[in-house]
C-alpha cells in the first residue's frame, strides 16, 4: 500500500497487466481492442487489431502515435465525437462508422466503440472496440446482385444469417448460424423466427425488425443488440443487422447475427474493474456514490429509511509501520472478506479509502444497523493476525458509525455524519460503534 502511488499509473498499469481471465478474453475477442494514454501513446493492441491495421503489437506499443492509425484529420474527428451527444453519451462513443489507415497505406472501414479512461474523476486514456465492417459492406452490397451470387455469399459468411419469409418463418439459415443456435438445418427450416429470441424480445420482434431495417422514421438501416436463444436455452448477446428484398414477389428479411459473448464480457470485466478496489474486492468509493444515490431516490420514492455504516481500523498505520504494507494488506483483505461475508446479500460493502469501509444497509434504521456492524466488530476482533509466526497473534479492532438517511440531506452529508460518529467511537476508547442518532439525541437533551 504505497499512499504515494499514482492512481492513473496504477490503472493504465492493470490494462497493460490483465489478469489471466482478462488477457484470455483480449487476445480472442475478434474486435480489435486498442487502448492509449491521452497523449496517444499506444499501451494496449490485440491479437485482432493486428489483422485490421496490419501492424503487429511490437510496431505499435509505445511506438507508434494512435493518430497514425487513423487518415489525416481522422483521430481528431473520432476525438470530437467521443464528446458530442451523437454517438452516445459524453465520454463514449457508440457504433460510429469511419474508416482506418491500414500499414500498407489503405484505407479499410470500420465501426468504432470508445470509452474515455478515467480514475478519480481523472482523464487518463481512452479505449476503443474496432470491428472491420469491410464485409458487411460488400455483404449488403451484393445482396442487390443476383440470387445465386447471393446465395454463395450467404452460405460461406463467417456470421450468422437467418432469413425468414413474410409468414415469419425461417426459409434459410447458413451454416454459421446452424452452429451458432444448435440446430440442424431441417429444423430450423419453418421454425417461427420470433422461438430464436429470448421472450422480452419476442413478444415485439415486428417493431424492432421495423426499426433495424430501416422501414420506420429516418429510413437508415441500424445495428441493435439483442439476445438468441439457442437450443439449450442459453442467451447469447449478438448484435443483429436486418436487411430486406422481394424474391419472387415475396418479402424477405435477412438477419445478419454476430456473437458479440466475448466483446461483452470484456466490457463486463472492464466495468467491474472501474468500480472494483482489487485490494479487497469489494466496490470502491465511486460507485458507493452511484448506488447510493440510487438507494436515496427509493427512500423518498418509497418512504423507506436506509442507513450507513463508517468503520476505520484502529492504530492501523502504527500496525503498517511496524509490520509493514504486506502485513497491513492482510488486515485490509481480511476485513473486505468479513463484510462480504456478515451482511445480507442486499447490503453493500465498499473500500472507501486507505483504511476506512463503508456499508450500504436498504431499508435499515440507525437502529437497526446497531446489530449488524456490532456483530462484524465482534467477529473481526477475534481474528487471530500473525504477522510473525514465532510470535502471540495479534488482534485488530474497529471503530464504526452509523447514520440513517433523512429527507434533506445529501450523500456527503450522510457520510459526514457516519465520520462524526466513527470519531466519536475513537474518542470513546476505540473498538466500538456509536450511533450518529444517539449523538444528535445527546446533544438535544
Amino acid at each position: 500500500m504505497d499512499p504515494s502511488a499514482d492512481p492513473a499509473n496504477s490503472f493504465l498499469a492493470s490494462l497493460e497487466r490483465p489478469s489471466g481471465f482478462l488477457e484470455n478474453v483480449i487476445s480472442t475477442c475478434p474486435e480489435g481492442i486498442i487502448a492509449n494514454d491521452t497523449r496517444g501513446n499506444i499501451f494496449l493492441y490485440n491479437k485482432s487489431a493486428e489483422g485490421i491495421f496490419g501492424y503487429t503489437a511490437e510496431e505499435v506499443i509505445g511506438k507508434l502515435h494512435a493518430k497514425r492509425l487513423y487518415p489525416p484529420g481522422g483521430a481528431k474527428e473520432v476525438r470530437e465525437y467521443i464528446y458530442s451527444p451523437q454517438y452516445g453519451p459524453h465520454g463514449h462513443l457508440v457504433d460510429f462508422e469511419t474508416a482506418i489507415l491500414r500499414k500498407n497505406g489503405k484505407m479499410a472501414p470500420i465501426r468504432l466503440c470508445c470509452s474515455v479512461l478515467r480514475e478519480n474523476g481523472q482523464e487518463i486514456g481512452f479505449i476503443g472496440f474496432f470491428t472491420d465492417i469491410s464485409a458487411r459492406i460488400a455483404l449488403q452490397a451484393k445482396f442487390l446482385e443476383s440470387e445465386e451470387r447471393f446465395r454463395g455469399i450467404f452460405e460461406s459468411a463467417r456470421d450468422a444469417i437467418v432469413s425468414m419469409g413474410e409468414d415469419g418463418t425461417v426459409v434459410m439459415a447458413n451454416l454459421a448460424a446452424q452452429e451458432l443456435l444448435g440446430y440442424g438445418e431441417e429444423t430450423l427450416l419453418g421454425m417461427e423466427a420470433n422461438r430464436l429470441f429470448a421472450a422480452r424480445f419476442a413478444h415485439y420482434w415486428k417493431e424492432l425488425s421495423v426499426y433495424a431495417s430501416g422501414q420506420g422514421p429516418g429510413n437508415e438501416r441500424r445495428n441493435i443488440e439483442i439476445l438468441i436463444l439457442s437450443k439449450s436455452g442459453a442467451e447469447i448477446p449478438v448484435q443483429l443487422t436486418l436487411a430486406e428484398k422481394i424474391v419472387r414477389g415475396q418479402r424477405i428479411q435477412t438477419a445478419i447475427l454476430r456473437d458479440i459473448s466475448d466483446r461483452k464480457a470484456l466490457e463486463e470485466e472492464l466495468r467491474r474493474q472501474s468500480i472494483t478496489d482489487t485490494l479487497t474486492e469489494l466496490y470502491n468509493r465511486r460507485h458507493f456514490h452511484s448506488l447510493a444515490q440510487n438507494e436515496t431516490e427509493r427512500a423518498l420514492r418509497n418512504r423507506v429509511p436506509f442507513s450507513v455504516l463508517l468503520m476505520d481500523v484502529d492504530r492501523f498505520k502504527q500496525y503498517n509501520d511496524a509490520f509493514g504494507h504486506d502485513e497491513g494488506d492482510k488486515v485490509l483483505r481480511s476485513l473486505g472478506e468479513e463484510i462480504r461475508k456478515n451482511f445480507r446479500t442486499m447490503d453493500t460493502g465498499f473500500r472507501h479509502g486507505g483504511e476506512e469501509f463503508l456499508v450500504l444497509l436498504p431499508e435499515t434504521t440507525a437502529e437497526a444497523a446497531i446489530i449488524p456492524a456490532e456483530r462484524l466488530r465482534k467477529r473481526f476482533s477475534a481474528i487471530p493476525f500473525l504477522p510473525h509466526p514465532d510470535e502471540e497473534p495479534r488482534k485488530v479492532t474497529l471503530s464504526i458509525g452509523i447514520a440513517e438517511f433523512h429527507p434533506g440531506i445529501s450523500i456527503d452529508d450522510l457520510v459526514r455524519s457516519a465520520d462524526q460518529a466513527m470519531y466519536a467511537a475513537k474518542n470513546a476508547g476505540r473498538n466500538r460503534t456509536v450511533s450518529h442518532e444517539h449523538l444528535v439525541a445527546r446533544s438535544d437533551g
